[in-house]
């Protein structure tokens, strides 16, 4: 046997080694791909679970086949919202004490001169969920850090104080809130995060947040610097299914609310404040933020809610429960001649502990945003455009 025919057997070998082991590697991605429908979907949908299952893929028939294929309408794709589920928490305050939990300093020293600490305040789901309650004992806070003057620290300790034996407390951090809005595919709001490519003020984006994770887990929400008055720890009962308080205008309030998940005036306050932030012509215009985001949103919200059970309202609620669409219900409490009967609404000093945590007031950003960007007078439609097409664009909108 010559040497020729050696090499020539050797390479044979070897070319069949490797193709044995690339088909092995193909079959196995083709199986993958085959369960996750498409790389392209690797990319797109993180909600996609480790066994290639769609978690907002329509329940399957006793046959094996999605419930959805059996529609009229297309909604085989695992982008098309119609007819599939909404994604569901079983353990919720282990997923909320995951989404709150990064970004802590190491110490209180590290809050640096005159700002302390705050932490969370968790419960067991056993005794936040119990059987046959409606909304969830979790208190939602939001700020700009943990770190808090000693003024709304104090403020937190008695929501603590109040609650603390039935509610689990979370603040959330400008790391929590990005994290929960960025790092999720939402489903029923679409146009999230490109609108929020739009907002130019802190109190805005706060307004849409707390909407979508009441809407997301329930609970209660609380400006950080309103406190407990008549409020107590079982003022919400097992059957409140929303609850919200009289403002000083007479409409219910956006400051301090609850509801349980999924409901329809929580959908609707967000789907109103994205709608009126979607389209300005000027996005560092926030001189009216309360009639957009704010207040304004969830009287909107309510106003909806209620007609499209067929009753006219004209947003103006006095105490009572109302009832709304698919069944649901709002409980109001208070009136506009005492406002602060139940939750005092803010601390006289909260201006000036804003500007100790580096937080800045609405009514400041747009001269701040103005300067940052040479008083150019943007469009949100041309925003939300550039998003997509121009990537050397400075998004770092919120001032």
């Amino acid at each position: 046997m010559n040497t020729r025919l050696l090499l020539k057997i050797g390479l044979a070998i070897s070319v069949s080694i490797n193709f044995v082991w690339v088909t092995r590697q193909l079959s196995s991605l083709g199986a993958n791909l085959s369960a996750r429908a498409s790389y392209d979907e690797l990319l797109l949908a993180p909600e996609y679970d480790k066994d290639g299952r769609d978690l907002y893929a329509a329940p399957m028939t006793k046959g094996g086949s999605s419930a959805a294929a059996h529609a009229s309408s297309p909604s085989s794709s695992p982008f098309d919202p119609r007819g599939k589920p909404l994604p569901s928490h079983p353990s919720p305050n282990a997923e909320l004490q995951d989404l709150v939990g990064s970004n802590r300093p190491e110490s209180e020293q590290d809050c640096g001169h005159d700002l302390v600490y705050v932490d969370d305040h968790v419960l067991p789901d056993s005794v936040t969920h119990p059987p046959g309650r409606l909304v969830p004992r979790l208190l939602h806070i939001t700020a700009k850090s943990r770190c808090m003057t000693h003024a709304f620290a104090n403020n937190i300790n008695k929501w603590k104080n109040v609650l603390g034996g039935k509610y689990s407390i979370y603040i959330h951090d400008d790391d929590a809130v990005n994290k929960f809005i960025y790092q999720r595919r939402w489903v029923e709001f679409p146009e999230l995060k490109e609108v929020l490519g739009c907002v130019t003020a802190g109190a805005a984006f706060a307004d849409i947040w707390r909407y979508i994770m009441i809407w997301e887990y329930g609970g209660i929400y609380s400006d950080m610097d309103s406190i407990a008055n008549k409020f107590s720890v079982d003022t919400i009962r097992p059957t409140d299914d929303a609850f919200f308080l009289v403002e000083m205008m007479g409409f219910p309030s956006q400051y301090w609310f609850a509801a349980s998940p999924r409901h329809p005036i929580m959908y609707l306050s967000a789907k109103q404040a994205l709608q009126t932030m979607a389209f300005r012509n000027d996005i560092a215009d926030n001189k009216h933020l309360a009639k957009l985001t704010g207040p304004g949103a969830t009287k909107v919200a309510i106003i909806l809610f209620m007609q499209f059970a067929g009753v006219e309202t004209n947003g103006y609620l006095k105490e009572g429960v109302y009832e709304g669409t698919h069944g649901r219900r709002v409980t109001v409490a208070g009136s506009k001649e005492m406002p602060n009967e139940w939750v005092i609404r803010e601390m006289k000093t909260k201006k000036g502990n804003y500007a100790k945590m580096g937080m800045t007031h609405y009514h400041e950003s747009r001269g701040i945003f103005n300067q940052q960007h040479k008083n150019q007078n943007i469009r949100c439609l041309d925003q939300r455009y550039k998003m997509h097409v121009d990537f050397t664009a400075d998004w770092v909108n919120i001032v």
